[in-house]
């Protein structure tokens, strides 16, 4: 079985995200940066008056490797820089081609 990764992450080092998908060896993944829109830590829309942009990254990973990635970027949520954000949805996959 597969899982889906949808990591939102705002901040100066996308590369955080990157170490720790090559680290868990997931396999592979999609990179979109300078991502815009709205949440709880209000708009990022990369202007003066909305500063802030966001890289979204995907992956389809086994199962067996969810956990502990899941561990591994709580850890670095809560070592974040004050106002820098992370989230991360995991989504079932029935087909992955």
């Amino acid at each position: 079985m597969m899982k889906t990764l949808l990591i939102v992450y705002s901040g100066s080092d996308p590369q955080i995200i990157e170490r720790e998908l090559d680290l868990h060896h997931v396999g592979g993944y999609t990179e979109l940066s300078r991502a815009h829109g709205t949440g709880t830590s209000g708009r990022r829309e990369g202007t003066r008056a909305w500063p802030g942009e966001s890289t979204v990254f995907l992956s389809v990973v086994p199962d067996e490797r969810v956990d502990a990635l899941t561990v591994a970027l709580v850890a670095a949520r809560g070592a974040l820089a004050p106002g820098e954000r992370l989230h991360m949805a995991v989504l079932p996959t029935d087909t992955f081609l």
